[in-house]
């Protein structure tokens, strides 16, 4: 097989697409067939939304001199949430399927290896995202959950606003019920924020404001600091149903993932929680306290992530968008590659 051929892989495992919010101006209410909707409907109504997913990177630069390249790509993988299938890679170059060895996320590795402009590799899948509260999963290890990225440290100010919240509550649930409220009261959403994602607990603290990384990160922190384990999950945000459209298509960088968390009550039990939309969401600030929309997905897990095989580089803040170096640096988006993400709605379940 020559380089101009595509290696093909295709199995019903997992699946990945790495991109930014799938809609944005102003608001379209019809969803076309086959979804059988043609009328808005209500952001909570949907119980589960089925898509297929064609996700590709795209090299538009190489390194000079020809330098070969490491390129991870994130696999989305079945859960409680979603399901997966269909996933077929096509590639000009060979690749590897791998795993983190802390969190399991999943990944495809490509090199290192020669790759010039204009070479893409393509993910499609199909996905099925339900809508989803408390889940039980005895299997989780609990103690990687419980452990702070440097970004996610508190200092007395954290800690003394936690324990005038908290009080004496003692069970995680209310915990976790009085964090997210007080969160809600005192940050404002702020997109607008310089950097990218960085969810920094302190500085988000002190400037009252942020993303959903902010948002986040200053969630576990609290959290933690009261010893109640807490998984940060990464994917991409799909448009609410009452401005659902049927077909998409999008570029991906770095400021366009969204975050939620879940927590751990004991007993397997774990709690989803998005801080963030319940800000922004005024009308479901109840609903985000326990339940997530199906107008997203999940494509990694944790913070500070060792690649496999492991990055020259630092760990990953966080893993929803693919990742490249060459001699250990890292690519640049938008210079020397892009991801390019096509959607198309095939059914929503009410």
């Amino acid at each position: 097989m020559n380089r101009r051929e595509f290696v093909k892989f295709s199995a019903l495992t997992t699946g990945a697409i790495i991109g930014e919010r799938l809609f944005s101006g102003s608001p379209k209410l019809a969803l076309a067939e086959p979804s059988g909707i043609k009328t808005p409907v209500s952001d909570i109504a949907v119980k589960a939304i089925q898509l297929n997913i064609t996700y590709t990177t795209k090299i538009i630069k190489p390194p000079k001199h020809k330098k070969d390249v490491d390129i991870w790509i994130p696999l989305l993988q079945s859960d409680h949430g979603q399901e997966i299938t269909g996933l077929s890679i096509n590639s000009p170059v060979e690749f590897n399927l791998n795993e983190d060895h802390i969190f399991g996320n999943k990944m495809v590795h490509v090199g290192p290896t020669s790759l010039k402009s204009g070479d893409e590799i393509t993910l499609t899948y199909k996905l099925r995202r339900k809508t989803i509260g408390t889940i039980k999963d005895e299997s989780e290890d609990i103690k990687k959950h419980l452990v702070l990225t440097e970004r996610e440290q508190w200092d007395k100010n954290i800690t003394a606003f936690v324990d005038d919240v908290v009080s004496n509550e003692k069970e995680p649930l209310e915990i976790a019920r009085k964090i997210y409220y007080a969160l809600i009261d005192l940050l404002t959403y702020d997109k607008k924020i310089p950097g990218c994602g960085q969810g920094i607990s302190q500085w988000t603290f002190e400037n009252k404001g942020g993303k959903c990384d902010d948002f986040h990160a200053l969630f576990r922190t609290m959290m933690i600091y009261k010893g109640i384990p807490v998984k940060w999950e990464q994917g991409v945000p799909l448009p609410y149903p009452s401005v659902l459209t049927e077909t998409g298509e999008l570029e991906g960088d770095c400021t366009a993932a969204h975050c939620w968390a879940r927590f751990y009550i004991g007993d397997g039990k774990w709690v989803p929680v998005d801080v963030s939309e319940g800000k922004k969401r005024k009308d479901l600030r109840d609903y985000f306290f326990g339940t997530l929309s199906p107008n997203r997905f999940k494509i990694s897990t944790g913070r500070d992530i060792i690649l496999s095989p492991p990055q020259g580089g630092e760990p990953l803040n966080s893993f929803a968008f693919s990742y490249g170096e060459y001699e250990q640096i890292p690519l640049i988006y938008g210079h020397h590659y892009k991801n390019v993400i096509q959607y198309k709605i095939t059914k929503v379940e009410l």
